[in-house]
């Protein structure tokens, strides 16, 4: 009979049965990290349904007009003005109206936005909805805000977002966390701490504000920041570069010498040296990123310099300095016309359409108020032309090879700019009113559809899609 061994380290267990019938260790823990990994996501998910929902707090702001415009800007530029005066402390006076301005034209700009605010003698309320990309627990992130009178400073009396509210203490630190974090040093709360007192009377805020030092420096930081969170946003991968937007720059620069002993030329005049050169690098490169850092190089030479500050770049100032042969320069016959179509083509690279859409509609409807120029119809389809220009020069569909083509010998202003010289303008604020009720009405939004329709007959744009 033979006889049974067992193997070198055969341990019974204590049942009776060998060790080796029991489970594995690793079969006992995995069931214990499996539960250890999908508790965070099953909280992150639960805070998530929590945090959205599926109806709007509000549906839509109001739409903007001339006086929204005026009121906007005015109560920006006071606050400014407040925040960088010397004096000890400065006293802002804003009404519900006022502050609903405000809210009308970001939700005009970023069109995902809408919120109004309610002020009443003991506290204002303040509604915001953002509506989000289609998900699986909700389509929008709604924000309610109480804020009371003090005579100590800004009391946050209670946020809420979706279901999960956050009581004064943690709000006010929670908003001073995330200014700190994104401003660095501490500057949330110097922002913060600048408002020394509020006080509500009837639909109107009164705020004392305390001087911020060095606002401009704080200021600047903050474009630092922006332009960080934009190039993460980005991958790390901008389209362009400085030392790109260099090399176009330097073309422009060139042009420009040629034109220094005869009479302003077109801006199409320029645009052909340009895009000759994003054609020839395009033949190894991207067309895209070649054409949007000749967008900006044109954007900051012919436009405003405040572009390169915007992009991050930091060009040379001495480069920059030699930009002597602009003045005069037009398009459809006037300069304002040159500005309007490259600032906007700039801003589309640097925002999205609705974004640069809206700074357009601001302006005019500014424009239309006391003071301004009146609203211009004229300047409008040159902004959106400008956006246009930007969308079929960042096509990476063909759109972007087929306008280098079209553009690379001697162009002429027909191939991208349309006819305006029919169009209605310099409308002070009364008439604008009468005969178009704001820029959500039938009538306005028929002459805007016109416009785009002479913009699309261009044969740069031709068979590109809109955005």
């Amino acid at each position: 009979m033979l006889k049974k061994t067992r193997p070198k380290n055969y341990k019974r267990s204590p049942l009776g049965q060998p060790s080796d019938w029991r489970e594995p260790r690793t079969k006992r823990i995995r069931p214990l990290l499996f539960a250890l990994l999908i508790m965070p996501l099953g909280f992150l998910l639960l805070l998530a349904c929590l945090l959205v929902e599926r109806e709007p707090l509000i549906v839509e702001t109001s739409v903007p007009t001339v006086d929204s415009a005026l009121r906007a800007r005015n109560l920006a530029r006071v606050v400014l003005d407040t925040l960088n005066d010397r004096r000890e402390t400065a006293s802002i006076t804003a009404s519900e109206d006022d502050l609903n301005a405000v809210m009308t034209l970001v939700g005009r700009g970023a069109q995902r936005f809408s919120g109004r605010v309610r002020v009443t003698p003991g506290i204002m309320f303040v509604r915001v909805s953002v509506r989000l990309p289609i998900n699986l627990v909700g389509l929008y992130l709604n924000l309610r805000g109480e804020l009371l009178p003090d005579e100590r400073g800004l009391n946050i009396n209670l946020v809420k977002i979706g279901k999960i509210g956050f009581p004064r203490p943690m709000a006010l630190w929670l908003l001073k966390g995330a200014l700190n974090l994104g401003l660095g040093n501490s500057e949330g709360s110097a922002l913060l701490g600048s408002v020394q007192s509020m006080n509500l009377t009837g639909n109107t805020v009164i705020v004392s504000l305390r001087s911020v030092p060095q606002l401009k420096e704080r200021l600047k930081r903050l474009q630092v920041f922006l332009s960080k969170m934009r190039d993460i946003g980005q991958g790390g991968n901008a389209p362009w570069d400085s030392s790109l937007v260099s090399h176009y720059y330097a073309r422009l620069l060139e042009t420009g010498q040629n034109f220094q002993t005869v009479p302003p030329p077109s801006l199409a005049a320029y645009l052909g040296p340009l895009f000759r050169l994003a054609r020839d690098r395009s033949v190894t490169g991207d067309p895209v990123r070649e054409n949007s850092a000749a967008l900006l190089a044109l954007g900051i030479y012919l436009g405003d310099p405040l572009f390169d500050k915007l992009a991050g770049l930091g060009l040379k100032t001495e480069l920059l300095a030699r930009s002597s042969y602009t003045q005069g320069v037009h398009l459809g016959g006037r300069q304002d016309l040159r500005l309007h179509f490259i600032i906007s083509a700039g801003l589309k690279l640097l925002t999205d359409q609705g974004i640069s859409a809206a700074i357009g509609e601001f302006k005019e409807l500014l424009d239309a108020g006391r003071g301004g120029s009146g609203f211009s119809f004229v300047d409008l389809a040159a902004d959106r032309a400008g956006i246009r220009f930007a969308e079929a020069a960042a096509d990476p569909n063909g759109g972007a090879r087929r306008l280098q083509e079209l553009l690379s010998g001697n162009p002429s202003e027909q191939l991208f700019f349309p006819l305006v010289a029919d169009l209605p303008e310099n409308m002070p604020k009364d008439q604008f009113e009468q005969r178009y009720r704001g820029v959500n009405s039938a009538t306005y939004n028929s002459m805007v559809r016109e416009i785009d329709r002479r913009i699309d007959r261009c044969p740069a744009y031709g068979g590109i899609p809109r955005s």
